[in-house]
């Protein structure tokens, strides 16, 4: 019976350690992966308005500790720069340019 409580208790307090760096690294590998992608959508000269305040403050929140909130700000971030490459991709032809 005391080895299930020891157990218990141990599995109580070490768990959200390691669910802690967990998500340190998953918020850290979101927001390299968007700047990464958000610098492919400079090159293409189609990069939205608000993906670099996200990738910011998505940086912010990560020095802070608040991997919870820097996950999300950087998925979305990460999520306009795939729009952004699609939207590039389907009306690079569509337009026709001056001295073209």
């Amino acid at each position: 019976m005391y080895r299930f409580i020891i157990t218990l208790a141990l599995m109580i307090i070490v768990t959200p350690v390691f669910a802690g760096d967990n998500d340190k690294a998953k918020s850290s590998q979101i927001i390299k992966e968007a700047k990464t992608t958000y610098k492919e959508v400079v090159k293409l000269n189609n990069a939205w308005r608000d993906t670099k305040k996200l990738i910011k403050k998505a940086s912010e929140a990560h020095s802070k500790k608040n991997y919870e909130k820097s996950i999300s700000l950087a998925n979305q971030a990460l999520n306009q720069s795939k729009m952004a490459i699609e939207q590039h991709n389907r009306q690079k032809d569509n337009y026709r340019f001056l001295g073209q």
